[in-house]
């Protein structure tokens, strides 16, 4: 079957088994300025149709060659934010469209946001489908929700930013006391994403000018995050792709973009088994005792809820989803080999050899993790 013929009499019989498929049409996309178009979103029995908004998303994704990751607004007739749900997430205006080209299964991303949810922390949900732009097919994508308040579990009273960078014109606001007040949605290597008003900066300038910035801390929600982090091997999730939820008495972490995790990196290349992820931040805390006592005693818990059996499982649900619906064999056919633009290597679409790797790894960071946290003695 050609993939570009795709249509949904071609898709399997079974109705719990046939995928959503959204079909973007509009015209040339840039990553600055988002473009009108139409969106069609056609499911078991249902069918949406709207106008959009609609740009790419992404910096590394910038130089993927036909599967580019894209954001979009939901708009009225007349050009306002239309509110609907779209694939059983939440109400909302905004979405992204997630593609996963660097990664050899495609699944990292969302089946990291899951197992942070499972953690009992908030952070977007996503749902799979197959995607269209205009009559180019693009194969699996995921839609998930905008990481923003609302998907950060953050009160309208509280605040939200995003660190971009692990500096900024050399500055690290987390290795420092402010050296100057913000003046715009960027201070540095941070990014302010709630509230718009300039006021909004103000809990994140008095933690970093707090005389013990812990006091401010969730500390049990960083304990978690450095294990989560360090467990799943994220790259990219401490200097950058960390959210700061402010929820009017204290910070708590939650990660975005967690491609680069379970084995490799940004670029689909290996990442090593005994790196371990920090920043400042965290350097810091973790010259505390109460910090340490918090990392032993969360990771006796998080040691059984991410298990390697845990984390094989929610692999092999999404894993098993897609290849009986037969998403897997036609995104193989449209997208067999992915070639890095910098390193020039070149890694194939495997989602099953890939499970075995991501098992592997993870059995090799649990072991690390429980040498660190707890001597290497466990009953487990």
């Amino acid at each position: 079957m050609c993939a570009l013929c795709l249509c949904l009499t071609c898709l399997p019989a079974h109705a719990e088994e046939i995928l959503p498929v959204l079909r973007l049409e509009a015209g040339l996309l840039d990553y600055v300025t988002a473009k009108p178009g139409v969106l069609t979103v056609t499911a078991v029995e249902s069918e949406t149709v709207s106008p959009i908004t609609v740009k790419y998303r992404g910096t590394y994704s910038a130089t993927f060659t036909g599967k580019r990751n894209y954001s979009f607004h939901l708009k009225t007739d007349q050009g306002e934010p239309s509110h609907i749900s779209l694939l059983g997430l939440r109400t909302d205006d905004d979405y992204v469209l997630l593609g996963g080209l660097s990664d050899p299964c495609r699944l990292r991303a969302v089946v990291g946001l899951q197992l942070w949810r499972s953690l009992n922390y908030p952070a977007p949900q996503s749902a799979p489908c197959e995607l269209y732009f205009n009559d180019y097919y693009k194969g699996i994508y995921f839609l998930v929700e905008r990481p923003d308040r609302k998907s950060a579990g953050v009160p309208k009273g509280g605040a939200l930013y995003r660190v971009l960078a692990a500096s900024a014109d050399d500055i690290d606001l987390l290795s420092m006391e402010a050296p100057d007040a913000p003046t715009g949605e960027t201070w540095y290597n941070i990014g302010k994403v709630w509230p718009e008003e300039d006021s909004g900066w103000q809990p994140l300038m008095s933690m970093l000018n707090a005389q013990d910035r812990a006091e401010m801390f969730n500390l049990a929600a960083f304990a978690d995050y450095y294990l989560f982090i360090n467990l799943i091997g994220a790259s990219d999730n401490m200097s950058k792709n960390l959210y700061l939820c402010w929820d009017g008495a204290h910070f708590s972490p939650m990660p975005w973009d967690l491609d680069a995790a379970f084995g490799r990196l940004y670029n689909a290349s290996p990442s090593p088994n005994d790196a371990w992820y920090s920043n400042s931040l965290f350097d810091e805390l973790l010259e505390r005792e109460d910090f340490q006592k918090q990392l032993r005693s969360r990771w006796l818990v998080l040691r059984e809820t991410l298990s390697p059996a845990a984390i094989d499982s929610s692999f092999d649900s999404l894993n098993d989803l897609l290849a009986a619906s037969g998403a897997w064999e036609r995104e193989a056919e449209r997208f067999a080999i992915y070639t890095d633009s910098a390193t020039g290597l070149s890694y194939p679409f495997a989602p099953e050899p890939e499970m075995a790797f991501i098992h592997e790894f993870i059995l090799c960071r649990y072991t690390m993790l429980d040498t660190a946290f707890l001597g290497g003695m466990t009953d487990g």
